[in-house]
């Protein structure tokens, strides 16, 4: 159940005051106390433009953004050699005409594919389009990209195996991330190129596997500027090793992004929900702030009519489009940099 304004106002004052917050009369504009970092969120078309609110908060919250799907693969290259730039085209028009960058997302991902990228292709018919697709793209958007999500979600959630089973690794093995990579920087050298992966913020069995292998892919050579770190979170569950976990992959010379994040309340919005949601969206961008390479934090979604998870309450602000206790803790962990 919806909590009403007058809660929300009051909440507000609550959490504002436990942050030391500015008076609730001043609204932060967070794209500007992130600085030298990023704000970001992810971007929708079917939202932009339609919806008023949503699109007034892109213009004046973020200083980057993520196409939540418009550069995938079957969105953007639906028909082999025919790719549709439109969508994604208006994402990058719309943060260019607000001064934010573009995180590209993404070439190398199981899910979101076209038919005609399936299991009757051999290793070299798949290996050619995935060159093409990536070649194609990136120099479409030459100079106007930051970042690419060139690997995403390459690491099982098995702790017994390292890389996911999937079409490319079926294909291609375990080269086809070191592919990629290759790929992208022979097709532009200027972006930062990500890893980027869920379940892996705090030291566990997955995230030991994918340091493992990006040690190795910076032993052989293989261009990785960045690790994007997804953070779907949990109510509650921010893991006590974050500021740990990303550090260490800091020290093989990399970036850090929190890409994705979002903390789910599981259940209703009330008052001691939104409250622990305040602290952990608090405590996800303080670990960011206290890294030196953490350069971005990305909410996935603006608000929660449009979030990706239906009922989760998840974003900084609610489905009316009013900043959340969130929104104001988010304000305060840039401030205290």
């Amino acid at each position: 159940m919806m909590l009403t304004k007058v809660l929300y106002y009051l909440l507000s004052i609550t959490l504002l005051k436990a942050y030391a917050s500015p008076s609730p009369s001043t609204t932060p504009v967070l794209r500007d106390l992130a600085e030298p970092r990023f704000f970001g969120a992810a971007l929708n078309t079917t939202f932009l433009f339609a919806d008023k609110k949503y699109t007034q908060l892109a213009r004046t919250q973020f200083s980057i953004f993520t196409p939540e799907d418009e550069m995938k693969w079957g969105e953007i290259e639906p028909v082999q050699n025919v790719f549709d730039f439109t969508r994604a085209d208006e994402i990058v028009n719309f943060a260019e005409s607000v001064g934010a960058k573009i995180r590209g997302h993404n070439f190398l991902w199981e899910t979101h594919l076209p038919p005609w990228v399936n299991e009757s292709l051999s290793a070299t018919e798949i290996d050619r389009p995935l060159k093409h697709h990536i070649t194609t793209i990136m120099q479409h958007y030459k100079g106007r990209v930051y970042a690419w999500d060139v690997v995403n979600e390459p690491i099982s959630d098995d702790p017994n195996a390292t890389f996911r089973d999937d079409i490319w690794t079926h294909k291609l093995g375990q080269e086809s991330v070191a592919k990629a990579l290759t790929y992208a920087r022979e097709a532009d050298p200027v972006p930062k190129l990500y890893i980027n992966d869920y379940n892996i913020e705090g030291i566990n069995a997955k995230s030991n596997s994918l340091y493992e292998v990006v040690k190795s892919l910076k032993q052989d050579g293989i261009p990785l500027d960045a690790i994007g770190f997804q953070s779907h979170i949990t109510l509650g569950q921010v893991p006590s090793s974050m500021q740990e976990n990303l550090q260490r992959f800091v020290d093989l010379d990399l970036d850090v992004a929190i890409t994705e994040l979002d903390i789910n309340l599981l259940g209703p919005a009330n008052e001691t929900a939104l409250a622990q949601q305040a602290e952990d969206y608090h405590s996800v961008v303080s670990t960011c702030m206290e890294i030196e390479r953490c350069v971005s934090v990305t909410v996935w979604g603006i608000s929660d009519d449009h979030s990706w998870i239906p009922n989760g309450e998840v974003l900084p602000w609610d489905g009316n489009k009013n900043p959340k206790p969130a929104f104001f803790a988010i304000g305060d962990a840039f401030k205290r940099k």
